[in-house]
């Protein structure tokens, strides 16, 4: 029988200038204060907030939430130059006492070409108005590839999967193929690696996605990306953002059930969900998926809240999403 991990790893990705204007008390500061020790905390590097913004959202997290591990994104295109990704990590070691050990890397374009997708539209804007690099970095690769991470203590990166291809010219064996690349440098150079995927409303495709990796030979560390409840048509424009395939319009059901009347509402169907579960228990630890990450798209507490019921459901048991069972929430955010 397959040995599955004792519980899901969750992660979630909070947009820097949101994250600081909360307030002692605030719902996301209560939610983040219940968190397990190392939960990961992901800051998209946005192309209109001011260039400090991370800097102040590590101190920020440093002083209010200690306990939680920041990973900011680093957006390969928009990187002037080498010297300036040094000095920016040395304000970020500044920032977290010289704790900071692990940032994502995403290549930051546009055109349907996504890394990775925040909150807000994307993390992928164009680096300029052609589209090329404003610096020397082409590619993720090509940054980590500079050795520069390691020279300033960051020992993990993050990279992207995309479980449908990126945007509409790349393939989903194509982009499975860049990754196993990165992953590839990522153990030449010691580094360790974990992959997180784009927010995909397709479970299917996720897992073969994942299948796919691990029938490569690539043992590590795989995050899925969920959206937390919300609009329908804030799915449908986050869908079309990320060049995905939109999710389905679900129907409302009995709200005498909690998962059901969570389906209602929810980005993900609960027969996906189902499957995602029976496929997560056929596997072992390593085979499977490790995390949950999480796109509060909806707020953080309705994210949340609706983990928890997901968790809670007998039928869904195979994700172990134990982790989320002592987060209460409450009020909005």
């Amino acid at each position: 029988a397959a040995v599955r991990p004792s519980r899901m790893v969750v992660s979630l990705e909070l947009l820097p200038v949101p994250l600081m204007r909360g307030v002692a008390g605030s719902a996301t500061a209560r939610v983040l204060a219940q968190l397990p020790r190392g939960t990961l905390v992901y800051l998209p590097n946005l192309p209109n907030d001011p260039p400090d913004v991370i800097e102040h959202a590590l101190r920020h997290l440093r002083c209010t939430a200690p306990h939680l591990e920041p990973v900011p994104h680093i957006a390969a295109h928009r990187v002037p130059s080498a010297i300036d990704l040094l000095r920016r990590l040395d304000r970020w070691q500044a920032a977290t006492d010289h704790q900071l050990s692990e940032v994502l890397v995403v290549r930051g374009d546009s055109g349907g070409v996504h890394d990775h997708t925040s909150q807000r539209a994307t993390d992928q804007s164009p680096s300029t108005p052609s589209g090329r690099a404003v610096g020397p970095f082409e590619t993720s690769l090509h940054l980590l590839e500079s050795g520069i991470l390691p020279r300033r203590g960051i020992r993990s990166v993050g990279v992207c999967g995309h479980p449908e291809g990126i945007g509409s010219d790349i393939g989903v064996d194509e982009a499975l193929g860049f990754l196993c690349e990165k992953l590839d440098f990522a153990a030449r150079a010691g580094l360790d690696a974990r992959v997180v995927t784009q927010v995909c409303f397709d479970m299917d495709r996720t897992t073969a996605l994942i299948d796919a990796l691990r029938l490569s030979g690539h043992a590590s560390p795989v995050s899925i990306g969920l959206v937390g409840p919300t609009k329908q048509l804030v799915l449908e424009r986050m869908a079309a953002q990320c060049g995905v395939s939109p999710p389905p319009v679900l129907p409302v059901h009995d709200p005498a059930s909690d998962v059901q009347a969570a389906e209602a509402q929810d980005s993900i169907p609960l027969g996906s969900l189902r499957r995602l579960a029976s496929w997560q228990a056929a596997r072992c630890a390593a085979s499977g998926m490790q995390g949950i990450h999480l796109y509060p798209f909806g707020g953080i507490t309705r994210t949340f809240e609706w983990l928890r019921k997901v968790g809670d459901a007998q039928e869904l048991h195979g994700l172990c999403l134990d982790t989320v069972s002592s987060v209460h929430c409450d009020g909005d955010g």
